[in-house]
């Protein structure tokens, strides 16, 4: 386990990164922690959530990556930042770095202006929400992509795999969005970080409507990837249909007269041969144009 202390004039903040459940009962008892939410803390795969126990707030965010993995679940999707904290206290777990930690001891800690609990966990908010935004970014590049695919290229069934495993993901994030609104809305910011806490709240709109945009483009486009396999469906069966017109009455000529009966009286014809010939091109040439004046070549 890492552990990383950061000290201020109003606040502790304690940030610990991959620890044991051994070290996490260990500071929950001296933090004085609610045993089920430290549960939730260890749990990977947990939610958004959050919950006010014994004067300690508690709160789950997930931060999603971007990624090239086909597998699309929560867990290779995203990682999950667990906090607890009240005025004079912030305890952040996590099993993987977090780099927007240490922007933000960068950034606000390190001066010399006070700065609340509150304040931080709406930086956190920000910073968690951002990786949303970066994700979607990734996402509209790779729909483009695919888009290009489908209408300049011959698309294959990988491009519907991907289309399909793109549409998973935003889907997910768009649920984890949806959770998280109702942490968003629970920070209870004073009236010097109302701007701030604000800023937060355009923030998860925009991405909200970003998503279900997504989401719309990639269900059209799956929409469009299947109509443009059964045109083109549709164009091999016109082409095998056309060739069955021309050639069903030639080889039902070719038929009877393969049937090779000594009685057939076109058989002492001398010219029976050349007949049938001409009379099998006359035919063709019916079908070409009865076909060219229905449109259909």
């Amino acid at each position: 386990m890492a552990v990383k202390i950061i000290n201020q004039q109003n606040f502790k903040w304690i940030d610990l990164f991959n620890p044991s459940k051994e070290e996490m009962q260990e500071i929950a008892e001296k933090c004085n922690l609610n045993f089920y939410n430290l549960a939730d803390s260890l749990e990977p795969n947990h939610l958004p959530k959050f919950e006010t126990e014994n004067g300690v707030n508690f709160l789950i965010l997930r931060v999603v990556h971007k990624g090239e993995k086909k597998d699309t679940n929560i867990e290779s999707l995203s990682n999950k930042i667990a906090i607890f904290f009240n005025e004079s206290l912030i305890i952040t777990i996590h099993r993987i770095e977090m780099p927007f930690i240490d922007e933000i001891v960068t950034k606000c800690l390190n001066k010399e202006e006070t700065i609340s609990t509150n304040m931080v966990i709406i930086k956190i908010l920000k910073c968690v929400l951002q990786t949303y935004n970066d994700s979607i970014l990734h996402i509209i590049n790779r729909l483009e992509s695919y888009e290009n695919k489908l209408f300049l290229k011959s698309p294959n069934s990988r491009v519907l795999q991907n289309i399909y495993s793109l549409k998973r993901k935003t889907n997910l994030c768009t649920k984890l969005l949806i959770l998280s609104d109702e942490v968003i809305n629970s920070v209870k910011p004073t009236k010097q970080e109302k701007a701030a806490h604000q800023d937060v709240k355009d923030l998860y709109l925009k991405l909200t409507t970003l998503y279900e945009q997504v989401m719309d483009d990639l269900n059209n486009l799956l929409n469009l990837y299947i109509s443009l396999s059964s045109q083109k469906t549709n164009e091999i069966m016109k082409t095998l249909t056309i060739f069955s017109i021309f050639f069903m009455p030639l080889t039902f000529i070719a038929g009877i007269y393969g049937m090779n009966f000594h009685f057939m009286p076109e058989l002492d014809y001398k010219w029976g041969y050349p007949i049938i010939i001409f009379i099998m091109f006359i035919i063709t040439l019916i079908i070409y144009y009865w076909l060219k004046r229905k449109k259909w070549l």
